[in-house]
């Protein structure tokens, strides 16, 4: 078995010396990179992000078929997780800055070294975090949602007993995401994700529409496919023939340099995250008191929303690899010039999944087999959210990718808290609660969170401030 795709390195579907060809030569092609590189990047990235999401659909909307419960007890839980969860995740993308700067220094010895310790850290967190989850399940879950039915706690509760032991499996995986990335080797990684999430999607039907599992079923699935793929992903790392050939002590001799430059970056990002997440938490809490109508609507909306901005995450992860190359190289005019050419193309790619798919939403939305009551709200939070999407989704959430690349993770995270629990916290709570918005006042604090974010990451951005910052890795 192996995971290298059968493809050729550069994108050949464009005509050379034809004027698309010369077009995109102009826009993203340069002394580090061409744009055929950039495109062989990015296509698998895309195709990673909305594979993802595509099963996230799926699968959520054969719990929905269950019972509304079931996807309340799932959204309950999701900010809670997410929370926790983003603690290693955040490791790893510290790890992918790293390795990606390392990369564009040429110094492959220091590259596979760092990716070991990648590894080593997002397993050990990723314990802890499990740990937390596990053991204090149920006071967590009545804490912040002792509001909900006993039914939907109940199912929250073992739903995250679940995920939680999954971060185990999860963190193999995510650490060895976070080294192909850093490298330029998304192929790898989408090869990795239709694995993972196909094995996640037939587990699903099995234990959900077979054996009719519920909660518990959907827990199941995704603990044996986060197996498989940690399994996978691991082999795939250290595998002789691997392109980074990573071995044992790179991964068990610590290196407490280049953690240091590791947490360096997931430090300031894991904090953001888990305040973030706490604030999605409250925003939580919210709609738990307009009702399970709404918290299922909300639930769905998300899932079904999600597909709309995957392509624009994966500009973001992208980004990470392509200005933390330049900054590696020492080009930091180079890195400038491409943070802009990030944006542009998130947006492009935002414009595009607007108009592919939200046509088909009402296709996609017959999956979840709602009420029509539920549908109803669905459609006017997912226009909420659509309509002031492409002038402020890509800035606010691209740009602290490019940020964190040069180092400056530590502004980006004081930004996303402060913009979180003002904004969206704050001013949702009067939308929802106090003027009676019911959920969509959520949304609308979502939207204009984005805007605020947008104008202080502009202003960051063309300053000098977050290019001169020390690089990473030395």
């Amino acid at each position: 078995m192996s995971l290298h795709l059968n493809l050729p390195r550069h994108v050949t579907i464009i005509r050379p010396g034809s004027r698309l060809d010369r077009f995109f030569e102009k826009q993203f092609s340069s002394s580090q990179f061409t744009y055929r590189e950039i495109f062989s990047m990015f296509v698998p990235i895309v195709l990673d992000q909305f594979f993802i999401n595509f099963i996230s659909v799926m699968t959520t909307s054969m719990i929905s078929a269950s019972s509304q419960e079931s996807v309340s007890a799932v959204s309950l839980v999701s900010p809670l997780y997410m929370m926790i969860f983003a603690i290693f995740n955040a490791v790893s993308a510290g790890g992918t800055v790293i390795v990606a700067q390392y990369k564009g220094r040429g110094d492959h010895a220091r590259m596979r070294h760092a990716a070991g310790q990648v590894v080593l850290a997002t397993v050990a967190v990723a314990v802890v975090c499990c740990a937390v989850l596990v053991c204090f399940a149920d006071p967590l879950v009545r804490l912040m949602f002792g509001g909900a039915g006993e039914v939907v706690i109940q199912k929250a509760r073992d739903y995250m007993i679940g995920v939680g032991i999954s971060l185990i499996f999860h963190s193999f995986y995510m650490g060895a995401f976070a080294v192909f990335r850093g490298t330029g080797a998304s192929k790898i990684c989408l090869r990795l994700t239709i694995i993972i999430n196909l094995i996640h999607l037939f587990g699903s039907m099995l234990f959900l529409n077979v054996m009719k599992l519920d909660i518990i079923g959907t827990a199941l699935s995704l603990n044996v496919a986060r197996l498989i793929g940690g399994t996978v992903a691991m082999w795939a790392l250290m595998h002789p023939h691997s392109t980074m050939r990573v071995l044992p002590s790179d991964i068990f001799h610590i290196d407490w340099g280049i953690l240091r430059s590791v947490f360096k970056v997931g430090i300031p990002f894991a904090v953001e995250q888990i305040f973030f997440n706490g604030g999605s938490l409250i925003v939580q809490t919210y709609i738990v008191n307009l009702g399970t109508e709404s918290v299922a609507a909300n639930a769905v909306a998300n899932s079904s929303f999600a597909i709309i901005y995957s392509a624009g995450l994966a500009v973001g992860t992208l980004a990470i690899t392509i200005v933390g190359q330049c900054i590696g190289a020492g080009d930091l005019k180079l890195a400038r010039w491409y943070g802009k050419k990030m944006i542009l193309l998130g947006t492009a790619m935002v414009l595009l999944s607007i108009l592919v798919f939200l046509p088909l939403q009402p296709l996609i939305l017959k999956l979840y087999q709602a009420p029509d009551n539920t549908l109803s709200i669905i459609y006017l939070l997912l226009l909420t959210a659509i309509v002031p999407m492409p002038f402020f989704w890509p800035v606010s959430n691209i740009m602290p990718c490019i940020l964190r690349a040069a180092g400056d993770a530590t502004f980006s995270s004081i930004v996303s808290l402060l913009t979180m629990w003002a904004v969206r916290v704050g001013f949702g709570w009067l939308l929802s609660i106090y003027m009676g918005f019911g959920v969509q006042g959520v949304w609308i604090a979502m939207g204009t969170e984005w805007a605020v974010r947008t104008l202080v990451f502009c202003l960051r951005f063309h300053g000098t401030a977050w290019i001169s910052k020390k690089t990473i890795g030395e």
